[in-house]
C-alpha cells in the first residue's frame, strides 16, 4: 500500500491532521494502537448515560474548535454560569469572579478577607502602592504572586487553580508562560492587580470554555467518520513497529503489513516511539530524553439525587488535596446536556485525582467521602445514592514547562528528517484549542 501521507497516531491531533489532508484530496492512512481513537477525549457509559471520559470542554480562545465543530455539525454549547469555590482549611470559599488564575483583581471582592484573612488581605492590597521592579525571564508565577501579594493568595487562591487546570505547581511555571507579556503591563499600569484588569477588560466578551451538546467525546468520533468518508483510512489495533527513510520516500511496517508514504506525521508522543530504535536512531535518541506523560484519574459518579443529604451543585477547587480528590466537577450543574440525560432524579459529579491516590478496592469510598466533603455536605453521602461509578486513568503529556530542555534535539532532530512531521498535545501544548489549530495549520502545509 502507498500513501501521501502516513498519520502515526489516532488522537485529536492526528485525527485533525488526516480529515485535514484528506479534504485536499491526499491519500492517507491513520496507524493507530489503541482500540479507539480520540487519545484523551474519550467517551464511557456509567449508569446508562454516555459521558465524557475525559475532556469535557475547550477553550474558545481563536475560535477553532468551534469552527472544526461547526463544519462537523456538532452544536457548541456553554456551561450554565454557577459560582467556583475553593475548599482551604476545611472550609468552602467562593473563588473571585474577576480573578484571573486566581489572583483577584478587585480586592473588595465579597469573602475575599474571609479566605486569606485580614493580614492576608493587607497583604495583597499592597500590590496597588509596591514600585516594579523588572522582571527576569526565569520568574516563576510564584514568585510573581507572592512578591506583589504575599503567601496566602499563592496558597489559597492560585496554587489550587494551577493544580487543578494545569496539573503543576506554580513554582514549577514561568510567569511569562501563563500570563504573557505581564512583565510590560505591570510597568505601565504600576500593579499586578491593574495589569490584570487590562487583561480582562481585553478579553472576549462570553464564556471562556464551550462544550459539545451531547459531550466532547463527539468530536472524534465525528472526525473520523468525516475523514473516512473523504477517503482516509483509520486502522486501530495497528501499532507501528518500523519506521526508516529509504529511496526518497518512508517505509513503515507493523505485525504482517507494510506501506510506504511520501510524508508521516508523528501525533503520538515520544514514549511510545520504540519503533524508531532501528531505522531512526537519532530521533529516537532524542525522544528518550522527553519527559514521561503524567498521571491522572478521573472518578465519575452517577448518583440518585433523592437519597442524598443537603449540598452545594457547585464546582470545587481543591487548595490542599493531600490523599483526596483535587478538583469536583458538578457536571449535571455545569451542562444542560448531562442534566438532560440524567433526569431530575439523578445527578452526575466528576472528581479528579493525582495519579497513584485511587487504587481498585476504594473507588466507592473515596468517591463518596470527596463528593460529601466538597459539596459541603454535612453528613456522608450513603452507598445507596450511588447509581453508578467509572474509573478513567489518563496519562496527559509532560506540560511545556518540563519539556524545554529536551526539546530543541528532537526538533532538530526531526528536522533533519524530509518528509517528518511533528504534531500533537506533547509538542503544541495541552488543549484542544492548541492541538486542533497546529495539527490543521501543520496539515495544510503537507498538501499545498
Amino acid at each position: 500500500m502507498s500513501v501521501d501521507v502516513a498519520v502515526i497516531g489516532g488522537g485529536m491531533a492526528g485525527l485533525v491532521a488526516a480529515r485535514t489532508a484528506a479534504r485536499a484530496g491526499a491519500r492517507v492512512v491513520v496507524l493507530e494502537a489503541a482500540s479507539t481513537v480520540g487519545g484523551l477525549v474519550g467517551a464511557h457509559r456509567v449508569a446508562g448515560l454516555d459521558l465524557d471520559a475525559g475532556a469535557e470542554s475547550f477553550a474558545t480562545r481563536g475560535g477553532h474548535v468551534a469552527a472544526l465543530a461547526a463544519e462537523l455539525d456538532l452544536p457548541v454549547v456553554t456551561p450554565r454560569s454557577a459560582p467556583a469555590r475553593v475548599l482551604h482549611s476545611g472550609r468552602l470559599h467562593p473563588l473571585p469572579a474577576t480573578g484571573v488564575l486566581g489572583i483577584p483583581t478587585d480586592l473588595d471582592a465579597p469573602g475575599l478577607v474571609d479566605l486569606l484573612g485580614a493580614g492576608g488581605l493587607a497583604r495583597a492590597r499592597e500590590d496597588l502602592t509596591l514600585p516594579v521592579q523588572p522582571a527576569t525571564a526565569e520568574l516563576t508565577l510564584a514568585e510573581l504572586v507572592t512578591s506583589r501579594m504575599g503567601p496566602a493568595v499563592l496558597d489559597a487562591l492560585v496554587r489550587p487553580i494551577v493544580r487543578g487546570v494545569h496539573s503543576a505547581e506554580p513554582e514549577q511555571i514561568g510567569a511569562d508562560a501563563l500570563l504573557p507579556g505581564i512583565a510590560g503591563r505591570m510597568a505601565s499600569t504600576g500593579s499586578l492587580t491593574e495589569a490584570l484588569r487590562q487583561v480582562r477588560a481585553a478579553a472576549p466578551a462570553g464564556s471562556a470554555v464551550a462544550g459539545i451538546d451531547g459531550g466532547v467525546h463527539r468530536l472524534p468520533a465525528a472526525l473520523a467518520a468525516d475523514a473516512t468518508a473523504r477517503g482516509a483510512h483509520l486502522r486501530t489495533e495497528t501499532p507501528v513497529r518500523d519506521l526508516r527513510r529509504t529511496g526518497g520516500a518512508w517505509q513503515l511496517a507493523g505485525d504482517g503489513w507494510e506501506l510506504t508514504a511520501r510524508q508521516v506525521v508523528l501525533a503520538c508522543p515520544p514514549h511510545t516511539w520504540s519503533f524508531l530504535s532501528d531505522g531512526l536512531p537519532s530521533l529516537a535518541e532524542a525522544g528518550r530524553a522527553w519527559p514521561a506523560p503524567q498521571t491522572a484519574d478521573l472518578l465519575t459518579l452517577v448518583l440518585r439525587a433523592g437519597v442524598l443529604p443537603e449540598h452545594e451543585r457547585a464546582g470545587t477547587l481543591v487548595a490542599e488535596p493531600g490523599q483526596g480528590a483535587k478538583a469536583l466537577t458538578y457536571a449535571s450543574a455545569k451542562w444542560d446536556w448531562v442534566a438532560r440525560a440524567a433526569g431530575t432524579s439523578r445527578e452526575v459529579l466528576r472528581l479528579s485525582y493525582a495519579g497513584g491516590i485511587l487504587t481498585g478496592d476504594n473507588l466507592l469510598e473515596f468517591g463518596l467521602r470527596d463528593a460529601a466533603r466538597l459539596t459541603g455536605s454535612p453528613g456522608p453521602w450513603p452507598a445507596a445514592a450511588v447509581e453508578g461509578l467509572a474509573r478513567t486513568s489518563l496519562h496527559p503529556p509532560a506540560p511545556a514547562w518540563a519539556t524545554s530542555s529536551a526539546r530543541k534535539p528532537v526538533q532538530m532532530a526531526a528536522g533533519a528528517l524530509d518528509g517528518l512531521h511533528l504534531t500533537g498535545a506533547w509538542w503544541c501544548g495541552t488543549g484542544l484549542a492548541a492541538v486542533t489549530a497546529h495539527a490543521a495549520n501543520l496539515s495544510q502545509s503537507l498538501t499545498s
